[in-house]
């Protein structure tokens, strides 16, 4: 089975795929890393980013998956992200990027671009984040609407719990619900979800855990 999302980029503050509009602090990194288990395969992804300046942040991801007794390096992203706040709870975000699907037949280099839209809002303890976007499958030849609504509700100091569904035009949408757990408050978060396609079944299922790590600013 591929990945469940294998045609959407995996771009996302963990965890998830819903991309919110915010970029880390100037001059500061963060790394993700997570671990998908689904019924027949295993993705593995590693995605360090940084603000150099500009109100850019720069991400890159890359990943692997078990299946069927190998192992294969899959996909692999990289992109740039600004936003601007307006008022005291919203804000509005632009994300471009290129994907690479190395296990392709054809398009499998950096031939798969996109770009999201995403708008986020704050409520006291509660967090909504938007999404519309466009993305380009070259072997297929074909474009696709992205779409994305999640919400996050702080229930404590460190724990909130998280939901979301995503998803393309014309194809059944992934749901999400999980929780992010802060080990070390602004440095060190935990999480655990589980997501499903609606109407899918086993293989449409997996289990997802990882963990985001911010540096703070450190760069010259």
């Amino acid at each position: 089975m591929a990945m469940l999302w294998a045609a959407l980029p995996a771009i996302a503050a963990r965890p998830l795929t819903s991309e919110d509009a915010s970029v880390l602090e100037e001059k500061a990194c963060q790394v993700e890393a997570w671990v998908d288990r689904g019924q027949s395969a295993t993705q593995y992804w590693m995605v360090p980013a940084c603000n150099f300046g500009a109100n850019i942040e720069w991400q890159a991801g890359v990943a692997k998956t078990h299946s069927a007794g190998r192992t294969q390096f899959s996909e692999a992203y990289a992109q740039a992200k600004s936003a601007w706040s307006w008022g005291s709870s919203w804000s509005i975000g632009a994300v471009a990027g290129v994907t690479r699907r190395p296990l392709q037949a054809l398009a499998n280099g950096w031939d798969n671009p996109y770009a999201i839209i995403p708008i986020s809002a704050a409520f006291g303890d509660t967090a909504v984040h938007l999404n519309a976007g466009w993305s380009r499958d070259r072997e297929q030849a074909r474009d696709a609407f992205t779409w994305g609504a999640a919400v996050e509700r702080r229930i404590s100091p460190r724990a909130t719990l998280l939901a979301e569904a995503f998803g393309e035009n014309g194809a059944r949408p992934y749901l999400r619900a999980g929780a992010r757990y802060t080990a070390l408050a602004e440095r060190l978060d935990l999480d655990l979800s589980l997501v499903t396609r609606a109407g899918g079944g086993r293989a449409d299922r997996l289990i997802s855990l990882g963990f985001l790590f911010q540096t703070g600013r450190f760069l010259p």
